[in-house]
């Protein structure tokens, strides 16, 4: 199926034809025509050629541009943007980081289609749903914008509104995206190692998971009940019959941002305290219930007049099971005690190193690694830039990291950067060490975790043991039967017949060209009798072209060798 007949059957054919257009035109002013004239994307729209790129955005990194690529398209590349900021193993650590500073500040809502819609989702008027609601936006951002209220029983309330039209949007650039991912795998072979096509449908689900905010809802219930037994942490109340796929209501949170040093000191607020807390809330979601916020960022983190620590925006969370937060103990616990023996091990524990990684050239380049911020105190270490190292140095060779981990990483170090701008004097690691330890010893004296191994070790076992008598019979059958074939594979065999094969090409093509022009030098005298062509003129004009584009061809082909 060809590129222009999947876009000719898209819905709303102009439409995402004006669309395709606009983002071939970002694409190029970004600096990345390179990318549109190398996939021949401007024939989809008949575009003679590219815009030109912006001479200011020229002078950025390609990281940079390309985030600010990203922001230009709107709400769905934004998200995109912000999923490939949680695949290490695809993309490269310096991309990663400027990811995560992708900003989502759009234009509001017209206030008055906005309260429509709300009255649309809630099947309402808004003045039965709500006794106030301001007209102000608390903030506008590419999928919703917030608003504050107030209900009939007297509670404070946000009201979080997915922005109308919004689902049409990310339809159409969803297959506009697909359209282009599979006219770049096709024309850019180097870019099929990291499977856009693939990679762009996993994005999808998870976009369509978090614009419904019902999942949000979900979240934040779970999230409260996991840290209800914490008396310094809070959760927003969410009120169920306010609440839909496109909007929810939750508590208004009477606090100050977590990077509002001001208010916090007016409240005689010990920034140290609220370092350690908030350290203490990551670590806690993570290792002990293993489900934290995915999208860590200061405007997420509250704190109130008590000192309390609150959260908001739910919509993106991570989740781990219990054995991984098993491995990612011992990973993070490895990196901590600088170990490299440990530290690879684990990589190989958790599967991610294959037969053909080097392992002893990476324990030897891990070690280096760490030997190099060994002698760096605890403040002058940053854990997220030491962690971004890690990552480099083994996908170098090849490893697959898992992304969850990348998580875990983004969450531990933007707490580390809150803890330091809340107290400079703050050591992250300081805090982290002996909770993590506390917590990997907790975990691996807990008879529950080993019992838990050994039954899941004697199930598989069971399992093995009960098919094993039926797989014999059935190899057993099928010898008998002439059915079974034993197949080996040399690799060395097999580059030593395509260097055969490839010059008995090349000595075939040589001697077709030598013989057919010696049959021309032969044919040509008796060709041309008394000055006049006769019938033998036309074989011997066919032998000349045969053998000139038979030499050519092994002359090419000896080229393309060298």
């Amino acid at each position: 199926m060809s590129a222009i007949g999947t876009l000719l059957r898209l819905p709303q054919y102009a439409r995402n034809v004006r669309r395709l257009q606009e983002i071939l035109g970002v694409v190029a002013r970004h600096g990345f025509g390179h990318v549109v004239e190398r996939g021949e994307l401007g024939r989809l729209v008949g575009a003679r050629r590219t815009e030109e790129a912006d001479e200011a955005l020229a002078r950025l990194r390609w990281e940079e541009r390309f985030r600010l690529a990203l922001e230009a398209l709107g709400p769905t590349f934004v998200k995109l943007g912000q999923m490939m900021a949680t695949r290490p193993d695809l993309f490269p650590m310096s991309l990663i980081f400027e990811l995560r500073k992708l900003q989502d500040d759009v234009p509001p809502i017209d206030v008055e289609d906005l309260k429509a819609f709300v009255e649309a989702e809630l099947e309402q008027p808004l003045t039965e749903a709500y006794a106030w609601f301001s007209d102000e936006p608390l903030a506008a951002a590419s999928i919703a914008q917030v608003h504050r209220a107030r209900l009939h029983t007297g509670e404070e309330v946000v009201v979080k509104v997915q922005r109308p039209g919004l689902d049409t949007r990310i339809r159409d650039d969803l297959e506009l995206l697909r359209l282009l991912a599979a006219n770049l795998e096709e024309r850019m072979p180097e870019l099929r190692r990291f499977r856009p096509a693939a990679a762009l449908e996993e994005f999808a689900r998870s976009l369509q998971k978090e614009t419904d905010f019902r999942n949000e809802v979900a979240n934040i219930e779970r999230f409260g009940r996991n840290f209800e037994a914490n008396p310094r942490v809070t959760v927003p109340e969410t009120y169920p019959a306010l609440c839909t796929r496109r909007v929810i209501t939750m508590a208004f949170i009477d606090g100050a941002k977590v990077t509002d040093a001001a208010q916090l000191e007016a409240w005689g607020i010990d920034g140290a305290d609220i370092a350690a807390l908030g350290t203490e809330l990551v670590i806690d979601s993570i290792f002990v219930h293993g489900f934290f916020h995915a999208d860590p960022h200061p405007g997420n983190y509250f704190v109130l007049r008590d000192g309390r620590a609150a959260l908001i925006d739910f919509g993106m969370m991570g989740t781990i099971d219990r054995d991984r937060i098993d491995d990612l103990l011992r990973f993070l616990i490895a990196i901590l005690l600088a170990d490299p023996e440990m530290l690879v091990s684990q990589l190989i524990d958790l599967g991610l190193v294959d037969d053909r990684v080097d392992v002893r050239a990476l324990r030897g380049e891990v070690h280096e690694l760490l030997a190099r911020h060994d002698g760096k105190s605890l403040e002058q270490l940053d854990i997220g830039s030491f962690i971004a190292e890690i990552f480099d140095t083994v996908v170098r060779y090849n490893v697959q990291m898992p992304a969850d981990l990348l998580l875990v990483g983004k969450a531990i170090s933007t707490m580390e950067g809150i803890a330091q701008d809340l107290h400079p004097q703050f050591e992250p690691i300081a805090a982290i060490r002996p909770q993590l330890t506390r917590l990997y010893v907790q975990r691996a004296m807990d008879p529950k975790v080993y019992s838990r191994r050994i039954f899941r070790t004697l199930n598989d076992y069971y399992g093995l043991v009960r098919a094993l008598p039926q797989d014999v019979r059935g190899l057993v059958r099928r010898a008998k039967a002439g059915e079974l074939q034993l197949q080996t594979r040399d690799m060395d065999a097999e580059r030593r017949d395509v260097w055969l094969e490839r010059h008995v090409n090349r000595a075939l093509l040589t001697c077709s060209s030598l013989v057919s022009l010696a049959g021309f030098t032969w044919l040509l005298p008796q060709a041309i009798a008394d000055g006049a062509p006769t019938a033998l003129s036309v074989w011997a004009v066919m032998l000349a072209i045969f053998g000139s584009l038979t030499g050519a061809a092994a002359a090419l082909s000896l080229l393309r060798g060298r």
